[in-house]
């Protein structure tokens, strides 16, 4: 299985934000859509917030002294779900940790419970252990979670030049320990870019991608500012739900042709796992 894509489905199908940009991509899912979700052993509760932002679309608050809990929880769900079975799945998973969610109709709240300590030590300041990515789509079997790999932004960055050549202004090589490495970080893949559905009469016609950051993951592929990525080894991308299609007809594959319109002119990034 090529776990490139993984990475590539997950940056460019499903949004995730971090400090300094706070959109999200969503898409409300239709009532009887069925979901499909697995989950690694330990799941932050913010990994399994951003999920069920991801088919809901609606907002989430985390009140602080929830986050200072560090709460993690282990959820198995072996079939498929409904929007509101899925909703619901979240509701027990977060409220069998002694938390409580409201639900309004346009956010949800998660605050403590009646019986939780509310002065518990600030479990966010100790220092961070190696963990796993939290929510890992199913495909053809279960994927083994990679376990993440602490080290500083200067370093992660030093990694990221060092296992990726561009060979020109449209052909990437990435050796596959720098794909390990992603995979392993995955909030790293989402720092440097934004990525936001572009619109063609009222319709998903791609992804649009602004703020490339020179340096970023997103400059070494050759992704540039104002790039609409259109399809990858012409499969459509549009959400997150077409993208775990398009993991699961190439996973297999170790090269990826990324068709993309960039200043009116479409353009063709090649990037092969090596």
């Amino acid at each position: 299985m090529t776990r490139w894509l993984v990475l590539m489905v997950s940056c460019l199908g499903i949004r995730t934000a971090h400090a300094d940009d706070p959109a999200y991509l969503c898409k409300q899912a239709p009532p009887d859509m069925k979901l499909t979700a697995s989950f690694s052993p330990q799941v932050s509760l913010q990994d399994l917030a951003t999920w069920v932002l991801g088919f809901s679309c609606k907002n989430i608050v985390i009140a602080n002294d929830v986050a200072k809990h560090a709460t993690k929880m282990t959820i198995m769900a072996p079939k498929q779900m409904t929007p509101k079975q899925a909703m619901q799945l979240f509701v027990d998973a977060v409220e069998a940790n002694g938390l409580v969610v409201v639900q309004k109709p346009d956010s949800i709240l998660i605050k403590l419970g009646p019986n939780m300590p509310k002065n518990c030590p600030d479990l966010t300041a100790a220092p961070r252990q190696p963990k796993t990515s939290g929510v890992i789509p199913l495909g053809g079997g279960t994927p083994t979670p990679t376990p993440a790999v602490d080290m500083s932004d200067e370093d992660y960055a030093k990694a990221m030049a060092a296992g990726i050549k561009r060979l020109d202004g449209t052909h990437v090589e990435i050796t596959r320990a720098t794909v390990d490495l992603l995979l392993a970080n995955p909030m790293e893949a989402t720092k440097g870019a934004r990525v936001v559905p572009a619109m063609t009469g009222g319709k998903v016609d791609g992804l649009k991608m602004y703020g490339i950051r020179p340096g970023s993951l997103w400059a070494m592929l050759g992704f540039a500012n104002g790039d609409t990525v259109k399809t990858v080894n012409g499969l459509r991308i549009d959400n997150a739900e077409t993208g775990l299609d398009v993991y699961q007809k190439l996973r297999s594959e170790k090269r990826f042709e990324v068709a993309l319109v960039r200043g009116g002119k479409p353009v063709v990034l090649v990037l092969t796992v090596k």
